[in-house]
């Protein structure tokens, strides 16, 4: 029996609560492709086969990315104010970029990072994850998500993307009252205000960093163009990585057989971080195409043109096995990625920045444990994010690791978990974070 509502309301608390549920009972009733409402308000479609994601995906005549050909906000049904629309309207970046257009920007971009040694993501990532365990392992708790994970992948990034420490402090501060929601609109400027003021040092000295090679890439990026791609690849490689430590990290501790496998040494990080990139990829109904004519699924479906239509990656996994590969298969034919031409040029940084930081983790606290039983979720459309990973653990003596930033500076506050850590594990989020980043620029 069809339900009473037709649209699945990815933003409600029953969907977040239970996706899997949610994502089979639309299938059942629609077939591959499936109303849903993304805000109050604001109607797309998920296309939840992986057959089907991977032949529109690479469909570049049908599909398109530019979201200027959203039919309700071109007719005024979605207000400029809609919560989606800052991961929707369109920015002039390799995500909303099609044709030409996007092979270059994507060339200047999968140019960059791939100067960088996969073995020099590993150690930065390594010595800024021992940096951020010094500041909480002498008291035996930690919020792994505001904590460690929403940190660590920025401060890699930071560092890999040369910013001083003064953008590379904006940058996490900014960012982190973005995903708090705290003064949004002020916070966003801010982020950019950071990237701009980034990109002019960079002119005036160039380095051995992503940021220069953009620069100074082939494909001839205006400062414009180079700001909206920092823009997009900072936020997009930060958010959805430690949403991959946090997810991974977590499954390892309430999943008995993923732990004992990793405990038991039968399979590593890597397959673990694999599976959870099947059953809860970080990325889930985004990024989002648009048809340029009228799409017709089956009898009864037909997606117009302009209609946004969401990769329901979480759910096209499902359909395949049920619930995706066992963890001993390490299967990395998944979606989470993306596919087609759109696919992530920077998944090598993702699998080396989470299998490092979720490795570090669980070697320093082998009684690692968490000390919620059900998990509390972010409410995103476009993403399966834990809000909160409250563990405990034996506490420990910091390793006294120092930034790098702080390296040469003998005025600056030693790296010990005594020193200018958050009050207290029960402190807001958001203000834990923000004395975290303030305790690791020596601020």
């Amino acid at each position: 029996m069809a339900s009473r509502c037709p649209y699945a309301e990815l933003h409600s608390p029953d969907f977040h609560a239970d996706p899997h549920k949610v994502n089979r009972r639309m299938t059942e009733e629609h077939g591959p492709v499936f109303p849903v409402e993304i805000s109050p308000g604001v109607r797309a479609w998920v296309v939840a086969d992986y057959a089907m994601i991977t032949a529109w995906c690479r469909d570049t005549r049908t599909f398109v990315r530019d979201s200027r050909l959203w039919l309700d906000w071109r007719e005024g049904r979605v207000p400029d104010d809609a919560p989606v629309a800052a991961m929707m309207a369109h920015r002039p970046n390799l995500l909303f970029a099609d044709g030409d257009e996007h092979a270059r920007l994507k060339r200047s971009i999968t140019d960059s990072l791939g100067r960088v040694p996969e073995s020099k993501v590993g150690d930065i990532t390594r010595r800024h994850a021992d940096t951020l365990i010094d500041a909480f392992c002498a008291r035996g708790s930690a919020e792994l998500v505001s904590e460690y994970a929403r940190l660590l992948p920025l401060l890699v990034l930071s560092d890999l993307f040369g910013f001083s420490p003064d953008i590379g402090r904006r940058v996490l501060t900014s960012l982190s009252d973005l995903w708090d929601g705290v003064d949004a609109v002020r916070a966003n400027g801010e982020y950019e205000r950071a990237l701009s003021d980034a990109i002019s040092a960079k002119h005036a000295e160039p380095g051995e960093d992503i940021t220069s090679w953009l620069l100074e890439h082939r494909a001839g990026l205006t400062d414009d163009e180079l700001l909206h791609q920092l823009v997009v690849t900072i936020g997009a490689g930060a958010e959805p990585t430690a949403n991959l430590i946090t997810g991974t990290t977590r499954t390892i501790l309430v999943d008995a057989e993923v732990g004992q496998a990793v405990r038991g040494a039968r399979v590593g990080i890597g397959e673990a971080i694999d599976q959870v990139l099947w059953r809860e990829p970080p990325v889930n109904n985004y990024p989002v195409l648009y048809p340029v004519t009228d799409v017709r699924v089956g009898a009864d479906t037909v997606v117009r043109a302009g209609e946004p239509v969401l990769l329901g990656y979480s759910a096209a996994h499902a359909g395949l096995s049920g619930s995706g590969p066992d963890i001993e298969q390490g299967n990395r034919a998944h979606l989470a990625f993306g596919v087609g031409p759109h696919r992530c040029p920077a998944q090598g940084f993702a699998y080396a920045i989470a299998q490092v930081g979720v490795e570090t983790l669980t070697k320093r606290f082998p009684d690692l444990r968490t000390t919620e039983d059900e998990a509390q979720w972010r409410p995103s459309p476009f993403a399966r994010a834990l809000a909160r990973l409250p563990v405990a653990f034996t506490p420990d003596t910091p390793k006294g690791t120092t930034p790098p930033w702080q390296q040469t500076s003998p005025s600056s506050t030693p790296t010990t978990s005594t020193a200018r850590q958050p009050d207290s594990a029960g402190e807001a989020p958001s203000s834990r974070l923000r004395s975290l980043v303030a305790w690791l620029f020596g601020r």
